[in-house]
């Protein structure tokens, strides 16, 4: 019984339901005191001790009706009838046997048992519910049951099976389909969880813009996740002051009462200001994709980053930052992307922009990130305008998602603008975007 309580709190935790080694303590207690006989007053009394929000409370009830399913009781448990057969032919198998006779319900037992010798409770995967199923099987004896059904075709003379072949060539397709049916169940308890964790593993190596729309939901709540064990991991403390020195001249005075014996030290505090980090985003139809997540990445950051900026372009440049504050952030994306999207880049022109608009408030604490495949359509470069950006920045990234190998080639100016940025990154799948953007807030904050 402690493994079937063990196997159930397994079962919560794939499903994100916190259980604490005390609460399942506490849920063996109240197994001892209620039993598994009144099924209703099992699941309300668990669900008091182990379960505490209302999402929680939801997903315990589906974990139990799948993890506890309803048993016939024998009473109602129906008995198949053992055909009449001729007496020359009997079934020798153990399994044949228990097909022939058993009830259903000691079948679901002896399905149950084979499973666990098989340890189905470790299927992670979607692609192994077959090497299972088989598993399952073998453990059973379906190997013998099969060779014994090779032998009556055999030993048939007239072509045409006899009864006893054909029924227990049936029965065993039905156990086939129950025990695929079982596997099924198991791995929707067992391998929920590592399955989504596979999904995202997925997504995070995927190309950005090879992302369907489709999934886009899917994505914007990883990348959530993503950003806030980020902001967790930089988060800086409510004062923004940063021990410096040591002061000698108050750590004497403070000291003084102790006769000189130094028992507090003072320190001299630097005051630190937020960082500022300005994004400039290509959004034209090649990189516009990516862009999408890059915002949501840091705009999902601002309780580490408060001063961000974000501008966008295609051929004209714009901020954005306005258009994300109190609003929803994907409708806030979407409709950047709509507004300045879809034109033919220039980034001759977008740089020029920029330069124009903020060329005044770039100082040594600010951060300028760029996200661009640098291709300029054969346009004039105005490198120096990024020079200038440079200049006076604390540094510069650009990100550029394509894969190094396509940097420099066709109408791509990679080599050009790599020359006054402090680090240039490849960066087409949210893996690296995490990656790059963790650096930042290393060396931004």
């Amino acid at each position: 019984m402690e493994r079937v309580l063990t196997d159930f709190v397994k079962t919560l935790r794939n499903v994100n339901i916190r259980v604490s080694p005390a609460e399942t303590l506490d849920a063996t207690e109240v197994i001892e005191k209620v039993g598994y006989d009144d099924r209703e007053l099992l699941k309300n009394t668990l669900s008091l001790t182990l379960s505490k929000t209302p999402d929680e409370k939801e997903k315990f009830d589906t974990c139990f009706d799948d993890f506890f399913r309803e048993k016939l009781s024998s009473d109602e448990t129906p008995v198949r009838e053992v055909p009449d057969l001729p007496t020359d032919q009997t079934a020798n198998s153990d399994l044949a046997q228990h097909l022939l006779s058993d009830s259903y319900s000691d079948m679901e037992l002896s399905i149950s048992k084979a499973g666990e010798e098989a340890e189905i409770r470790e299927i992670k995967y979607f692609t192994q519910r077959s090497v299972f199923s088989r598993r399952i099987l073998d453990i059973m004896g379906v190997g013998k049951l099969e060779e014994e059904l090779s032998l009556l075709g055999q030993a048939n003379k007239g072509g045409l099976p006899s009864d006893l072949e054909q029924k227990l060539r049936n029965e065993l397709t039905h156990l086939r389909e129950r025990v695929s049916d079982y596997v099924q169940q198991q791995f929707l308890m067992h391998g929920d969880v590592t399955g989504e964790q596979l999904r995202e593993q997925v997504f995070k190596s995927m190309n950005m813009g090879q992302i369907d729309r489709s999934y886009l939901h899917e994505v914007h709540s990883l990348v959530r996740r993503m950003a806030k064990k980020l902001a967790n991991m930089h988060s800086r403390r409510k004062k923004n002051f940063r021990r410096g020195k040591l002061d000698i001249r108050k750590t004497i005075q403070d000291n003084w009462v102790n006769q000189g014996i130094l028992f507090n030290l003072r320190w001299s505090y630097k005051k630190v200001d937020r960082p500022k980090i300005l994004v400039i985003c290509d959004v034209s139809g090649s990189v516009g994709a990516y862009a999408r997540f890059m915002l949501m990445f840091l705009f999902s950051l601002t309780e580490v980053v408060s001063k961000i900026r974000a501008f966008v372009f295609s051929s004209h440049l714009g901020e954005v930052t306005d258009e994300f504050k109190g609003g929803i952030l994907e409708d806030s994306i979407e409709s950047a992307l709509s507004k300045y999207g879809g034109g033919s880049t220039d980034y001759s022109h977008a740089f020029s922009d920029f330069v124009s608009l903020c060329i005044d408030e770039i100082d040594k604490k600010t951060t300028v990130v760029i996200l661009g495949d640098a291709r300029n359509n054969f346009g004039p470069e105005k490198a120096e305008l990024l020079k200038s950006v440079y200049e006076r920045s604390k540094q510069v990234y650009w990100l550029n998602p394509e894969g190094k190998y396509r940097w420099n080639t066709g109408d791509s100016v990679m080599n050009t603008y790599s020359a006054y940025c402090t680090k240039v990154f490849e960066c087409g799948t949210l893996e690296q975007l995490e990656r790059v953007i963790s650096t930042l807030l290393k060396t931004a904050i």
